[in-house]
Parts: structure tokens; sequence; C-alpha cells
């Protein structure tokens, strides 16, 4: 028998860059799996999965990129997965239009948890409000709006384009007013 190559040891280096990733990106990465899911368990999963993904994919890293961009994206897939696996199917939007965006994307990115954010900011008529939009919008409500994302970077980790970025955001906002207004009555 011959040794086996299926799986190589994890190199002292590999094992310290995922101990810096869940260091420092952990607690954020945690929130925005929250922010998705609504809920804890499923939230705990995703983060777990993503960070399972940083591990076995660390070298397809590119140095001086946003890690936060990358996590963010790998969660944004796994939840997408996890969605079509349970529904069966997912509906992807069309892009109506791949208009260029009209101003730079350098929006600093919110690599701080969102918890003194959310704590301050989504009262309880809007943290329904945004439990109650469809995945699909939800994610670019909390990229834009929560986490400071530009459009191009949404753009690139939800996998669509800025047309499609632009349209899905207005959408989910109208909705948004629309359900916080309804809540904040009831």
């Amino acid at each position: 028998m011959g040794p086996r190559k299926a799986t190589e040891p994890p190199t002292a280096e590999q094992a310290a860059f995922l101990e810096r990733a869940i260091e420092q990106y952990g607690k954020a990465t945690y929130n925005f799996a929250y922010r998705l899911t609504g809920n804890e368990a499923d939230a705990r999963d995703l983060t777990q999965e993503a960070f399972i993904r940083v591990y076995r994919a660390w070298r397809s890293f590119v140095p001086g990129t946003s890690f936060t961009s990358w996590i963010y994206r790998i969660v944004t897939n796994l939840h997408r997965d996890e969605l079509r696996r349970r529904k069966g199917r997912f509906y992807e939007e069309i892009p109506e239009d791949n208009a260029p965006q009209d101003f730079g994307g350098n929006k600093p990115l919110a690599v701080e948890p969102i918890d003194e954010y959310v704590e301050r900011q989504l009262s309880e008529p809007v943290a329904k409000a945004l439990a109650a939009l469809s995945p699909d919008q939800r994610q670019v409500v909390i990229l834009a709006d929560i986490e400071e994302y530009s459009y191009q970077e949404i753009a690139e980790i939800v996998g669509c384009s800025i047309g499609t970025v632009r349209s899905r955001l207005h959408r989910a906002r109208t909705q948004l007013r629309k359900l916080v207004q309804a809540y904040s009555r009831s």
C-alpha cells in the first residue's frame, strides 16, 4: 500500500491562518450569518461551515484584498445552497441592467461586529421587518445599510451585476419601509 495523498496534514501556516481569521473575523462573520438566517443555530452552522471552507481554501485568499468580502461571499454562497436544498428551487432575479456604478466604491469596510449598531438601530419593528424580507432582499439590505458595502462590493459578494444589486436594494428598502410601518403600528 502506497502513501495516502488524499488528505494532506495541515501545515502550521494553514492552522495559523485559520486561527487568525477566526480571531479577527469570527464575530463579524457570525453577526452577518445571524442577520441572514435570523436564528442562532443556523448562524453557528453557517459560520462554522464558512471557516471550514476558509481552512480548506486558505491558499486562494489573495493577500491585500478584503478578507471580510471573501468570507461574506463564502457565507452568502453557503446560505444560498442551503436555501436551495430546503426549497428544492431558488429564484434568481434577472438583472435589469448592468449600468456602471455612479460613484467610486471606496466606502469603508465594516469589520467591526455589528452588535452595537444593532442595539442602537435595529428596534423591534425593524428586526421583524428585516426577518420578513426574502433572503435575497435581506442580504442586500444587510450588506448596504448595516455593513455599509458599496454596490460594487455587494455585487462581488452576492455574485450578480451592479444593476441587479441596485434594483434588488430599491425593492428591498421599499418593502422594508412598508413592513416597518406595519410593525410599528401593531
